[in-house]
């Protein structure tokens, strides 16, 4: 019995396996044939297999955080400890300097770091206590799942590749600002009382303008050299109504000196900018989706004048025009601030921004060379007149962005 026989056996078995077809059961019994002469030989096969996968599935163009967020809408939950396990396996290959900051850090967010581990599927079917039999279908169903993920606009330079330090000099972000941000909207996002959100909000907005004026003020410096921190992140959304909810997000994002392209079918939206703006538009976002969809929720669900359902309808016009409603709040906010701006900084702020717009179109640019603008209809108009109604009412948890 060889290693080529059961590696040959393995990506069949895994496409099996993941698409819940009836041979499924069938694929398992030949690879338990296999597991009954020789466990450890079975494991070591499968650790190779779906290291290997992992290893492409960097290569076009996947990060750890991306692999897990979409894994956990498509896997078994049973399914992602074996991921993450197998992710810490993976990375052995690889010495901490020449994997990415970023990228350590998606890692740290998930439980993993260095030093990395090993995959020993007896053992981690130990720990987990699952059976021999659901340990082979959790790992078949992994692989299948790897083996289907289409390619993505690389992020960040793959693990194990020379790692340019110092190549961005961006103005160090503070930890704690962000932390006590982050709080604040927490709040303002679980309290049932609109003057406490409102409170809350505004100083959230108070901060993160200071955040963001200070920042660019210290880049505006003659003696310090406008930094290229330009990068892009993935933020996942909630389906359905993918395409209203990116709405929300680009209209966040153009707010804030970014830009945005979405993936429907994967129900992701990436957002490339500065840094800073980046990280702002991440946190924003995510809080007036949360608002968004209460208000949906509450608007209740609606029906025709013959009693047919006309809820998916009304919720997704309810979202678009949600969307369209917050970015001009947003945009009127970045007016205000830009108006308040003293004449003597907006003079030596404006080579900053001019510089950043050029950044950030030059890797949008590189990272997607073939976009499409897609125009969405409006079937709803009860659900369009509620949006607006929701999105008057949101509270703002952003800073009031200086622009060009």
């Amino acid at each position: 019995m060889s290693d080529d026989e059961i590696l040959r056996l393995l990506p069949i078995a895994a496409a099996v396996v993941a698409l819940r077809d009836d041979r499924a059961d069938a694929e398992l019994a030949r690879l338990g044939a296999y597991d009954e002469r020789d466990q450890a030989q079975v494991d070591r096969c499968l650790k190779g297999f779906l290291t290997g996968l992992l290893r492409t599935t960097w290569e076009r163009g996947w990060s750890p955080a991306d692999v897990v967020q979409h894994g956990r809408r498509q896997l078994d939950a049973g399914v992602e400890p074996l991921l993450l396990a197998t992710i810490s396996a993976e990375h052995q290959a690889y010495k901490p300097a020449t994997i990415d900051p970023g990228w350590l850090d998606q890692l740290t967010d998930l439980g993993v770091s260095p030093p990395f581990t090993g995959l020993d599927l007896t053992a981690w079917a130990a720990e987990a206590r699952v059976g021999r039999y659901l340990t082979l279908h959790h790992a078949l169903s992994l692989a299948g799942f790897l083996q289907t993920l289409p390619i993505l606009a690389r992020l960040y330079p793959l693990p194990g590749t020379p790692v340019r330090r110092g190549e961005h000099h961006a103005v160090p972000v503070n930890g704690k600002v962000l932390a006590r941000i982050r709080g604040l909207l927490a709040k303002a996002e679980a309290t049932e009382f609109p003057d406490e959100a409102e409170a809350l909000s505004g100083k959230a907005q108070e901060l993160m303008a200071k955040f963001s004026l200070d920042s660019a003020l210290v880049e505006a410096d003659p003696a310090v050299e406008i930094p290229d921190d330009s990068a892009g992140r993935r933020l996942w959304v909630d389906t359905p109504y993918v395409s209203a909810k990116a709405q929300l997000v680009g209209a966040v994002a153009s707010a804030n000196r970014c830009r945005t392209v979405v993936i429907d079918e994967l129900a992701v939206v990436t957002i490339v900018g500065a840094d800073l703006d980046l990280q702002l538009t991440e946190i924003l976002s995510t809080s007036l989706l949360v608002q968004a969809n209460r208000a949906m929720l509450a608007a209740g669900k609606h029906f025709g004048r013959r009693g047919e359902s006309r809820t998916r309808s009304f919720r997704q016009s309810f979202l678009m025009a949600y969307a369209q409603r917050i970015g001009e709040r947003l945009q009127t906010a970045a007016a205000a601030t830009q108006a308040a701006v003293p004449e003597a900084d907006a003079g030596r702020l404006l080579p900053v921004l001019t510089r950043r717009e050029e950044q950030v179109d030059a890797l949008f640019s590189k990272l997607f060379p073939n976009t499409t603008t897609r125009r969405t209809r409006i079937t709803n108009g009860a659900g369009w007149e509620a949006g607006l109604t929701a999105a008057d009412q949101a509270q703002l948890e952003a800073r009031r962005q200086v622009r060009r």
